[in-house]
């Protein structure tokens, strides 16, 4: 689902302005009908029921018997009335045609739904940029069930099948209300896969000032242009061409080491996982050794490599070795069971 959002006075002015004018509308209507009542209460004698019977029949021009005293004063009122009433009517009726017939209400509607799912949107991925990069970030979070935001500067973009009902926010990705909009403050992690460097910079840099602590995946178009996302704060910055040309290489030299990848990758098709699951101070596994936790028969998953806080990453470590707080586990095996060990490794 699209979200236009150029407007300058926040994501809900424009939006709103439709309904804004039929509030205004009716409200001056209903001013209209009160001042009726109370002309034709004291200048025609009638009660509070006549008076709005008279104050909407005559507005209405519906065409009923007249009630109270009929006089020149209350001529005078009735048609001073009718031309002042009529013109606010005709107003209040055009406007309400208008959000039924030309599809405002039905845009107002939707607007407002879409802003509910973002509002209730958590631990979720923002994308920035949606050309082929950002299409294929977004379709590998889609398969992973991961919820996301993508945030497009071209409206023109995003009419994919694959991701029709998808959340898409149309502006610009380095505006601080655009970003707020696409719940920043409560996501998991983000991906700048703009055109330029220099915006995918501008974004780690505007991304950093609003969640310091949020991880930020960046596009490098360019060669050399790393230690300027590194130094905006990128926390992984990913080159597309030389990644291909390793990967290309790679098919060559280790052609069944690229394979294992692709099938830890494609996990919709082996139901294959990997993670990185810390140990927190509460776990049990905390003081026992890789032999005495038993991982792949408690839990059905297979420990591949361990970091100890402070040193790299051993793979394969050996059966004596002892959990510690904060350890990482780099573990592989099927969703239900890493899941488990998540469970275990938080206590």
């Amino acid at each position: 689902m699209r979200i236009h959002t150029p407007f300058p006075h926040g994501p809900d002015h424009e939006a709103d302005a439709p309904l804004h004018r039929l509030r205004y509308a009716l409200v001056l209507l209903a001013a209209v009908i009160v001042a009726g009542a109370m002309g034709y209460h004291l200048l025609a004698k009638l009660n509070a029921l006549d008076s709005f019977y008279m104050a909407i029949t005559t507005l209405f021009t519906v065409g009923f018997r007249e009630l109270g005293e009929v006089n020149a004063r209350t001529k005078i009122f009735t048609i001073f009335y009718l031309i002042i009433g009529l013109g606010v009517a005709t107003y209040a009726i055009s406007n309400l045609t208008a959000l039924l017939l030309e599809g405002d209400l039905r845009g107002y509607l939707m607007e407002r739904r879409m802003q509910k799912r973002l509002d209730d949107l958590k631990d979720h991925v923002i994308v920035c940029g949606f050309g082929k990069m950002g299409f294929q970030a977004a379709w590998e979070l889609k398969k992973a069930g991961v919820p996301f935001v993508i945030v497009e500067q071209d409206d023109t973009k995003g009419r994919s099948p694959r991701f029709a009902g998808e959340l898409i926010l149309y502006g610009n990705a380095m505006d601080d209300l655009m970003l707020e909009r696409a719940g920043i403050q409560r996501a998991r992690g983000l991906i700048t896969a703009l055109t330029t460097d220099a915006d995918n910079v501008l974004v780690t840099l505007t991304v950093k000032q609003l969640r310091p602590d949020l991880p930020v995946v960046a596009r490098s178009a360019k060669l050399g242009t790393e230690r300027q996302l590194k130094a905006a704060g990128a926390d992984h910055i990913v080159s597309p061409y030389e990644i291909g040309g390793r990967r290309m290489a790679g098919l060559l030299l280790k052609p069944e080491m690229m394979n294992f990848f692709d099938i830890v990758l494609q996990q919709e098709q082996f139901e294959l996982g990997l993670e990185r699951i810390a140990i927190a101070p509460q776990s049990p596994l905390v003081g026992q050794t890789l032999r005495e936790a038993r991982l792949r028969h408690a839990t059905g998953s297979l420990l591949v490599g361990l970091v100890h806080p402070g040193a790299g990453l051993r793979f394969n470590p050996a059966g004596d070795e002892r959990f510690q707080v904060g350890d990482e586990l780099l573990v592989m095996g099927p969703a239900e069971a890493l899941e488990i060990l998540t469970q275990l490794a938080k206590g």
